[in-house]
């Protein structure tokens, strides 16, 4: 089978920013590690070797600083795969880590009006 070309950014709704943090993923009983390489408020990239396909659903913990709390993203899909990276979509966030998602993203893009993270 011929693995489908994909084109960064054909359907995306928002802008993805480079930042790596460690991420903790589990799709039913299997587990695994990985780190994002990209982030956006609705989703990431991963690179991890945990075998995924598309439309898989996943919960995650992301760690943004080891000094804090991980962020729970208790429903996530697998939207393509590509080897051991794949892009994954919040689906389930609640309110508070919403929140702090939101705060990181604004940070990576650079708003002079957001205070530092950390």
């Amino acid at each position: 089978m011929k693995p489908r070309q994909i084109k960064i950014g054909d359907s995306r709704c928002s802008e993805r920013f480079a930042f790596q943090c460690s991420i903790v993923l589990a799709s039913g009983m299997q587990v695994g590690e990985g780190q994002t390489l990209n982030m956006s408020d609705r989703g990431c990239l991963v690179e991890s070797s945990l075998p995924v396909k598309v439309g898989d659903q996943l919960q995650l913990r992301l760690s943004f600083h080891k000094s804090e709390p991980t962020m729970r993203v208790p429903r996530a899909a697998v939207c393509w795969v590509h080897g051991i990276r794949f892009g994954i979509k919040f689906i389930g966030i609640d309110e508070k880590d919403r929140a702090r998602l939101t705060r990181v993203v604004t940070l990576l893009g650079g708003d002079p009006w957001a205070r530092s993270y950390g």
